[in-house]
């Protein structure tokens, strides 16, 4: 699975259940390392999107420390996560339906 076709898979859950999500399309114009997926519910969690051996560039790591010092939720989704139901989990803990 491509990082495209994993974030395509975030969008189309947020969608499904309601939760408002926000992805750059075009990042070349943007501040560089921005996480991919900024999802709101009941919380925001800011999730950096990669392919299986995708690498984190160094503006990456930097905006995930900044904001996990903030007191952000920060983590790095791969297609393993979607497939061992890691993201589905994180979704829906934080809008207000559960399994």
């Amino acid at each position: 699975m491509t990082e495209a076709e994993l974030q395509r898979l975030v969008a189309e859950l947020c969608a499904r259940l309601g939760l408002a999500h926000y992805h750059t399309y075009d990042s070349r114009r943007s501040e560089p390392g921005w996480p991919d997926s900024v999802i709101i519910g009941r919380k925001i969690i800011y999730r950096e999107l990669k392919s299986r051996d995708g690498v984190l560039k160094p503006e990456q790591r930097r905006w995930g420390r900044v904001i996990e010092r903030a007191g952000g939720d920060y983590a790095v989704w791969r297609p393993a996560d979607w497939r061992d139901g890691t993201i589905m989990r994180q979704v829906l803990e934080i809008t207000d339906r559960t399994r």
